[in-house]
């Protein structure tokens, strides 16, 4: 029995990691969008709707953790995935609101 109690709390740690890099890397990639550091090219107006695509998926996972085994990491991953699904819906409405577009 302890044995399953092991591996349900290194499988909350995991998921719960897997569910704060998700956000990180996205915003990696959303600076990158704005500072221009490394050429994207082709890909550039994917990279600020990634977010909508893979923020759900993190949350989900987050919150999968957060069940198993309650504690801050998966917390911390089900808010930052809920705050940066946010940055491209902003982006476009405030796009929208100053330029008209």
């Amino acid at each position: 029995m302890r044995e399953e109690g092991v591996l349900i709390i290194k499988l909350s740690h995991i998921l719960g990691a897997v569910s704060v890099l998700i956000p990180f890397l996205l915003m990696v990639l959303i600076i990158n969008f704005f500072a221009g550091v490394v050429a994207i090219g082709e890909f550039s107006g994917l990279l600020i709707l990634m977010p909508i695509i893979l923020c759900p998926i993190g949350a989900v996972i987050g919150l999968a953790a957060y069940r198993l085994n309650k504690d801050k990491l998966s917390l911390t991953g089900i808010v930052l995935n809920m705050i940066l699904f946010l940055i491209p819906i902003l982006y476009h409405l405030i796009g929208t609101v100053i330029f008209g577009v």
